[in-house]
């Protein structure tokens, strides 16, 4: 007979693989998406770096930087160092070297920490035959995989099969966190991070048997380096801390602050260790970081819809209750429903069971970080993702809530929120990412309230793009978005025909484009865009979902005409 431990920890262990299969299985049908351009260029250089102080003589006798139309990083900053400049592992550790080779934590538009970068190149080592974008989507699908299999495993330890089984399924079928999962990106990652080290700060502080005095040490380890990856990782990973303080102060346990006190030493320790950028002076790597990521509102303005109405964020903010609003938009019922049912059981429970509570302060923290004043609002659900992580844990409280409570009525309601998750995110491929609730009439409902149906250019999978191929005769060019890093990789890589034409080049041109291409992200939409939209024929839109156009492509004669 399995005891408790041993057997959730192998059912851990098969979801986590069945994740991972999943994951892998719709990988290919995920479109690059905005940012993964940019991580795929700057994999690119540290790569180089690494190789370069395996032998450094070698790599300096065949070193050529990518030409500014070739690299995928944008050209800002420090130019690419001569050959000369890389023949020894000192000079490869210089500073300008570095800052060249690892273009990461200091001014925009190089303001994120390098974690997710490498934890990209895992692919390096684990699938090195893959192509350029599965390669470095399979480290986060890992990471996303492993912390499907922790949470089933944790959650069903502590409250039971059903609990365990609502909070992996709240992970793994939220359908917007879903394809987060698969990119070679920040976003998901840091959620994997943020969820990951609340059940590590649990693990460490929780009473055991027999009790003890102090924390589990292994455990503040294990919590201050997922601490150091989540500040590796994005600005918001910084804030991680403050959650924890908060429980501690109110709790006053005892444990929990040695925990944050020996995991914070050990969280500045390895973040340091992380950053090569800062290692010749952290204390002037941190101010420049800081700084340029603070002061974003100043330097980065982007038009999002919310609403039915246009705001130009950071610098004008969302309303506040707008984490509120796409959390209850872009939440499958069911998980909705289990999540507010286990907060409620939380707050009841927090003096018998206070570590329940973290976890809902931690949720409540991410709603209300985001809609603080002047905060990046655009891009829905991304800028305040690990809510959804949060959320799935609580969900995983109202699931054992259920259980307890109704019987054999609350597992059919937990089996009618998996289902529900399922459900929805297979009909929802290969755009999850334009995912929303049934409450709102789902994509079609929330495109007549005025939200945006889609805004990372995920819409443009395989399908579109061999449309947009075909439609664009040869010898007729195509303009691109100005933001073209994600799209020099489909030229780059075959998929997109190498004679379409972005902003920059337009000078060079010697004619007007025949054709546009135009993404339905109702924020960056000029009034003329909405009019052709809206007068759209089946022939002009390259990729939809249930009715709603995503991507559309229009001659520029037609354009006029309008």
């Amino acid at each position: 007979m399995l005891s408790a431990n041993r057997a959730s920890l192998l059912g851990g262990i098969g979801v986590a693989v069945m994740t991972l299969i999943l994951m892998i299985a719709t990988e290919s049908r995920m479109a690059i998406v905005w940012d993964e351009g940019y991580t795929l260029g700057r994999e690119g250089r540290v790569r180089d770096w690494l190789r370069a102080l395996r032998d450094p003589k070698t790599f300096a006798a065949t070193w050529r930087a990518a030409s500014p139309l070739e690299d995928l990083v944008q050209q800002v900053g420090v130019g690419p160092p001569r050959p000369d400049q890389v023949d020894t592992r000192a000079k490869l550790l210089d500073s300008r070297v570095v800052e060249w080779f690892w273009p990461f934590a200091r001014e925009e538009p190089h303001g994120h920490p390098p974690f997710y970068a490498i934890v990209g190149m895992a692919g390096d080592v684990l699938a090195p035959s893959w192509e350029l974008l599965p390669r470095a989507r399979l480290g986060p699908m890992i990471a996303f995989s492993l912390t499907a299999g922790a949470l089933f495993a944790f959650m069903t330890r502590r409250r039971g099969l059903w609990a365990g089984a609502a909070t992996a399924g709240a992970w793994i079928f939220q359908p917007r966190l879903f394809a987060h999962g698969h990119y070679a990106l920040y976003d998901a990652l840091l959620t994997c991070l943020w969820v990951g080290s609340i059940l590590a700060f649990t693990k460490a502080v929780e009473p055991g048997d027999p009790p003890t005095t102090g924390p589990r040490w292994r455990w503040v380890v294990a919590f201050g380096l997922l601490g150091a990856a989540a500040a590796g990782t994005k600005l918001t990973g910084w804030f991680l801390c403050l959650p924890f303080l908060a429980w501690t102060a109110v709790s006053r346990n005892r444990r929990a602050g040695l925990a944050l006190a020996v995991g914070g030493l050990v969280a500045l320790v390895a973040l340091v260790a992380l950053i090569p950028p800062w290692w010749s002076n952290p204390i002037a790597g941190v101010d420049r970081f800081l700084r340029s990521n603070l002061s974003r509102g100043q330097t980065t303005e982007i038009p999002t819809a919310f609403l039915g109405q246009v705001y130009l964020t950071p610098q004008g903010s969302l309303p506040w209750y707008n984490t509120l609003v796409w959390t209850a938009f872009v939440t499958p019922v069911g998980f909705l429903a289990l999540a507010l049912a286990g907060t409620v059981w939380a707050v009841r429970s927090a003096r018998s069971r206070p570590l329940w509570l973290l976890v809902v302060i931690h949720w409540a923290f991410l709603l209300a970080l985001r809609a603080l004043p002047h905060t990046p609002g655009h891009d829905a659900e991304r800028q305040f993702l690990p809510a959804f992580g949060c959320l799935a844990l609580v969900a995983g409280l109202g699931g054992a809530w259920a259980v307890e409570a109704l019987g054999r009525w609350g597992k059919a309601l937990v089996i009618a929120a998996l289902t529900e998750g399922a459900v929805s995110l297979a009909i929802m491929m290969p755009v999850p990412l334009s995912y929303y609730s049934p409450l709102v009439g789902g994509l079609p409902g929330a495109a007549r309230l005025g939200m945006e149906p889609t805004y990372y250019w995920d819409a443009l999978f395989e399908d579109a793009l061999n449309r947009l191929n075909t439609v664009v005769r040869p010898g007729e060019t195509l303009l691109l978005p100005a933001y073209t890093s994600s799209f020099r990789y489909l030229r780059q890589s075959g998929k997109l025909r190498p004679d379409f034409l972005w902003p920059e080049a337009m000078r060079y041109a010697s004619h007007v484009p025949e054709w546009y291409i135009i993404q339905n992200r109702v924020g960056f939409l000029t009034d003329l865009e909405r009019e052709v939209i809206a007068r759209a024929k089946s022939e002009n839109v390259l990729a939809s979902k249930w009715g709603v156009p995503l991507i559309l492509i229009f001659r520029n004669q037609g354009l006029e005409r309008k």
